[in-house]
């Protein structure tokens, strides 16, 4: 289900930009000497409003901060990547895909003990999430924060 809303998702990006993310096509005879890299193109954020019982509606504009997450780390956009995933979280709390590629984020940026406890809360909800599960096994063990003493 996920991989079929991603794929969506990613397909109505390319096949239609938004105006704010069209490029102006190169100017005959003009002459560019620096070889620039392509525009990175983020999914969408949802604009739609969804009201508070609409858990389907909230679970699925979760995945789509998670898409709009994993392009912007693909693109070297640490920051917007992690602002897409609080954004799933608070969204979906138990969004697993979101809270393993924050909690990822989190262990890299050398915050172990701040991702433990977001992966000890998505596990207390969650307790035989397959995916919880096998994160927790690779990284509860993961060396204490590298700031703290």
């Amino acid at each position: 289900m996920r991989l079929m809303l991603a794929a969506a998702t990613v397909a109505a990006c390319a096949a239609v930009p938004l105006k704010g993310q069209q490029t102006a096509a190169p100017q005959p005879g003009a002459q560019d000497s620096v070889h620039r890299a392509p525009a990175v193109v983020l999914p969408p954020e949802p604009i739609a409003h969804v009201g508070s019982g609409d858990s389907a509606a909230r679970a699925s504009r979760a995945l789509i901060y998670v898409v709009r997450g994993e392009a912007a780390l693909r693109a070297g956009m640490r920051d917007t990547a992690r602002v897409a995933w609080e954004k799933a979280l608070d969204e979906n709390d138990a969004c697993s895909d979101a809270v393993v590629d924050l909690a990822r984020m989190m262990v890299e940026d050398g915050h172990g003990r701040q991702a433990q406890s977001l992966l000890a809360t998505a596990l207390r909800r969650d307790p035989t999430n397959p995916k919880l599960l096998h994160f927790s096994a690779r990284r509860i063990g993961a060396p204490p924060d590298s700031t703290t003493p």
